[in-house]
């Protein structure tokens, strides 16, 4: 079968490798898996894969082709989402369904454990997630990554109904962020680098866009109280991770606001503790999402609430394409590999 396989040195190329046996784990024939910034942080080696050579990918979508004797829950020919965490299932944390944080984890799909970019992908049934008849593979597979990380960020910061939200970063996440946002009958500001980006943040459901220009963030927390009558926001989803961007979010926090860290950053955060303290903001970090998440994501897909915005479909010998164009900033939504 191929496989997109990264070597010690960085480099990536598609390659012919064996088919994964029937063994314990389900076999789910690919059918969608989301090109993702992650996979440009374990390229770059911010995350280092536990060995070489290294299959890429984290998101997936598919059709069961094989299921082990005895494994209940799933079968040949079902349509299913890919959830990548393998959680130790023992723990308090997987006990109470915050597997995100698993004290013992058993692995992670295209993180620990080869990714989804390969024709048939080796799953435990418990990762996997039947999907209802209207929710596509594409849609399925950025679920599986931007999905139910949107839906986990505004669990933990208890979005409710009328709370103004401001996302920062208009990319896979952030439309998510939006939708889910909209969902739970919030207001959204995002914060754009672009015209195009702007657009693509109404029409996810942002009411209100604040376009980055030549001043960068120095105006930002004063642009999102002009709009929040003086107020300020509600909470703050952080995408884009340099420091400007994270401190102008906190500091356009109204009181009791809460500041959610969700993108990969080598810079660091400083700020006086007086800042917080005076309002009493919480700032928190969200780790991708546990099953359930996933599972809110696609339940609000199937309602018509999120959805993908798809920027282009590569099939996988195009997949160097697709990664380099993420790379140099030129999409706008998200690439899916196609099968």
């Amino acid at each position: 079968m191929k496989a997109v396989v990264m070597s010690a040195d960085g480099s990536f190329d598609v390659e012919q490798v064996p088919e994964p046996d029937e063994s314990d784990l389900v076999l789910v024939e690919a059918r969608a898996a989301g090109i993702c910034g992650t996979e440009l942080h374990i390229l770059d080696k911010m995350l280092e894969p536990p060995a070489y050579p290294f299959i890429l990918g984290h998101e997936g979508a598919g059709v069961v082709r094989y299921v082990p004797p005895g494994t209940t829950g799933v079968a040949v020919g079902d349509r299913v989402a890919i959830y990548n965490f393998i959680g130790c299932g023992h723990c308090l944390w997987c006990r109470t369904g915050r597997e995100e944080v698993c004290a013992d984890p058993g692995g992670q799909i295209g993180f620990t454990q080869d990714g989804t970019f390969r024709d048939v992908i080796p799953v435990p049934a418990a990762n996997l997630i039947k999907l209802p008849d209207n929710v596509t593979f594409e849609d399925a597979a950025l679920l599986s990554c931007s999905g139910m990380t949107a839906v986990h960020a505004l669990r933990l910061s208890e979005v409710a109904l009328d709370d103004t939200v401001v996302v920062d970063g208009v990319g896979g996440v952030g439309l998510m962020v939006i939708q889910v946002a909209r969902a739970a009958g919030a207001r959204v500001i995002a914060i754009a680098d672009s015209d195009a980006k702007a657009t693509l943040a109404r029409e996810a459901g942002a009411s209100d866009v604040i376009v980055l220009d030549d001043a960068g963030y120095e105006p930002v927390a004063d642009r999102i109280r002009a709009a929040t009558d003086g107020l300020g926001a509600d909470h703050f989803f952080e995408l884009v991770g340099t420091s400007a961007s994270m401190l102008a979010g906190i500091r356009g926090l109204g009181r009791h606001g809460s500041a959610v860290i969700i993108g990969y950053t080598g810079e660091d955060l400083v700020i006086n503790p007086v800042e917080l303290i005076l309002s009493e903001v919480r700032v928190m970090g969200s780790v991708a999402a546990a099953k359930q998440d996933l599972e809110t994501a696609i339940a609000l897909a199937a309602r018509g609430q999120l959805s993908a915005q798809i920027d282009t479909r590569y099939g996988i010998d195009e997949v160097g394409t697709g990664l380099e164009r993420l790379r140099r900033r030129e999409v706008n939504g998200r690439n899916v590999l196609v099968w």
